[in-house]
């Protein structure tokens, strides 16, 4: 029986639940208002407030386990999620090593010499007097926590550079050879090394079987289009064989004699190989399941565990978290060393703090610690503080020590003359944040346009009016007169004076090519009209994408210089956020894009998405890296 009948017939069984749940609903509200204090770590101190330590409100009973259990496999299955195969063993191509350094080879070199000091300082901690286990300690010291690490590393758009792959690659490989490490290193503790240990390659077998069959059966479009049709509000199927593919692997773990961690770790891994480009939607709820629920009781009950007298009537315990701290930075600063070739000074202090961030994966280990005997109550609590102490700290001392990396600002939008399809344009144009003028110098036209909101460049609207423009400044000019010729000589003029981007309205069909010949972009409404409606009759979302000024979305033109994905059908491609391939330019030709149509090197494609993403989907296109799941 899962519970015991005692606690069954109790009435008051699900009050210490209820009191997590609302102790969870209550820590983000009240940390609002401190952005920089991650979540988890209130919900670990509430726990901390609301447990024997100090008001004993609330104590562990089997209900709490239970799910406290269940919320560490899905926190460890989303933090598996995470790892991307592709990352760790990208295909060969010769041309994209010349270009730059290995970056997997050094993230390797910068964890393996992170393990290196770690066992001897896992060792130096235990000899200073601690009730803890050496290689356990290691372990703690050489994790990082992947889920403080990503987020910190694209909020400062720095996952394209150099920099943050290294970072980003590193962290991967911290997570997932400690979460294997641990488990073995559990096991032998426990039943030494005899046959039964090599049942745990069954669990390796299983994950391999689903990493070769999985991601070809799933797209077989019969199997796709049954995945999708069920996946609606009632039946969620895709949900449902994700967290059965969890509970599927958690049970073969124990039932290996493995900690149940790995096998959550695999499980995550198995549903990113899995999920299409169209999955996000996946990720979301399952994101939603596990941090609505389950990691949030896990972590307030983690707090509730937590012993402070136990703690403090043992002064060497104490005496730990200064040591922890002190051993992680050196351990994690010296092997940046190694990236002087490649990094700045400021870039190896400040990789070396951010490497140095503690919490999901450590706290587990101070769990399995404690559970396993290998840790005693008080240093598995001081493991946890010294966890959410990095947490805290370590994230704010990257952001000081790392430059802000400057977005390219725009330049200035001018449309000649004023007139009703130039105040239009103009206005769709500001509220995506564009900073837009008119050169016009008839007196009426100027108030027109003053009345509108926009500022006005005193000048004839026509070639000889260009030259009062600021030299420059202008990125884009905007040729939009109802006469063609006119519209001619002002994108000729425009040219000559090196504006970037010039788009000039065309009436006349047949006069297309002459504007071609200029290098300027033309609108031609016969022609134009009927690419909108293709483009909305394959993309159904178009419409509302192009016209919405409510979102955070903008359009950028986009030169594919990455090697890795050049040949690939779009459908294939995983870029960061969602975003729409409006067109693609290919040579003198304009492609309508489709799920099937393969990109090519040196095309240039108009992408439609989020502004938080784009910069990042902007730079795994041009630069030489692997994007995160981009095709098998």
């Amino acid at each position: 029986m899962l519970f015991s009948p005692a606690l069954l017939e109790d009435p008051k069984r699900f009050l210490p639940l209820l009191l997590v749940v609302l102790l969870a609903l209550l820590v983000p509200i009240v940390l609002a208002r401190f952005r920089r204090v991650p979540i988890v770590v209130g919900e670990i101190v509430a726990g901390i407030i609301v447990g024997p330590s100090l008001l004993g409100i609330v104590s562990e009973n089997e209900i709490l386990r239970f799910i406290a259990d269940i919320g560490l496999a899905f926190l460890i299955f989303l933090a598996g999620m995470e790892i991307d195969l592709t990352r760790l063993f990208p295909a060969r191509n010769d041309a994209a090593q010349r270009n730059g350094p290995n970056v997997l080879r050094i993230a390797l070199a910068l964890y393996g010499l992170t393990l290196a000091l770690a066992v001897p300082g896992g060792f130096l901690i235990t000899r200073g007097g601690t009730s803890s286990d050496p290689w356990l300690m290691a372990f703690v010291l050489s994790a990082v926590s992947l889920g403080v690490l990503l987020p910190v590393i694209k909020d400062r758009k720095m996952l394209s550079t150099l920099f943050g792959q290294l970072l980003f690659l590193t962290g991967l490989l911290a997570d997932f050879l400690t979460v294997i490490l641990l488990t073995v290193y559990v096991l032998v503790l426990e039943q030494g090394f005899n046959l039964h240990i090599l049942s745990l390659g069954l669990l390796f077998l299983a994950f391999l079987i689903l990493y070769r069959v999985g991601p070809p059966f799933v797209r077989i479009p019969a199997v796709r289009t049954f995945l999708d049709e069920f996946s609606h509000a009632t039946v969620q199927l895709k949900v449902r064989g994700a967290i059965a593919i969890l509970i599927a692997f958690v049970a073969l773990a124990e039932f290996m004699g493995a900690e149940m961690i790995l096998g959550a770790f695999l499980a995550g891994m198995i549903i990113t190989l899995l999920r299409s480009p169209d999955d996000d939607v996946l990720v979301e709820k399952l994101e939603a399941f596990g941090f609505g629920f389950f990691i949030p009781v896990f972590f307030v009950l983690v707090g509730v565990k937590i012993d402070l007298p136990a703690l403090l009537a043992q002064p060497e315990a104490l005496l730990l978290l200064p040591a922890l701290f002190g051993a992680a930075l050196v351990i994690k600063l010296l092997p940046m060393l190694a990236t002087r070739r490649w990094l700045t000074g400021r870039e190896m202090l400040a990789g070396g703090f951010l490497l140095n961030t503690h919490l999901s994966l450590e706290v587990a280990i101070a769990v399995v610690g404690l559970r396993t005997g290998l840790l005693d109550q008080a240093t598995s609590t001081t493991v946890i503080l010294f966890a959410i102490l990095t947490v805290v700290t370590m994230p704010l001392l990257f952001n000081a020590i790392t430059p802000v990396l400057q977005q390219r600002r725009r330049g200035l939008v001018v449309a000649v003359g004023v007139n009703d399809l130039g105040l239009n344009v103009a206005a769709e144009l500001r509220s995506h944040g564009d900073d837009v003028s008119f050169l016009e110098d008839d007196p009426t036209r100027v108030q027109r346009a003053e009345n509108a909101g926009f500022a006005v460049i005193q000048g004839r609207a026509d070639a000889a009016g260009l030259a009062r423009l600021p030299a420059g400044q202008v990125e884009t000019l905007l040729a939009l007169q109802g006469n063609d010729r006119a519209n001619h000589a002002i994108a000729a003029r425009a040219k000559e004076l090196q504006v970037p981007n010039v788009v000039a309205l065309v009436e006349n069909p047949a006069r297309r090519a002459d504007f071609i010949a200029l290098g300027v972009q033309p609108f031609v409404n016969a022609l134009h009209r009927a690419t909108m409606i293709a483009m909305m009759a394959r993309n159904p979302n178009t419409y509302a994408l192009l016209t919405s000024t409510t979102d955070q979305r903008d359009i950028v033109e986009v030169r594919l210089r990455n090697p890795h994905i050049a040949g690939k059908r779009l459908r294939e491609l995983q870029l960061p956020g969602d975003y729409l391939v409006l067109s693609i330019r290919r040579g003198s030709e304009l492609l309508i894009p489709h799920g099937n149509t393969r990109v090519e090197y040196n095309d240039r494609l108009s992408l439609l998405g989020d502004l938080a993403k784009l910069d990042e989907a902007s730079g795994l296109l041009e630069g030489g890296f692997m994007p995160a799941s981009a095709g098998t």
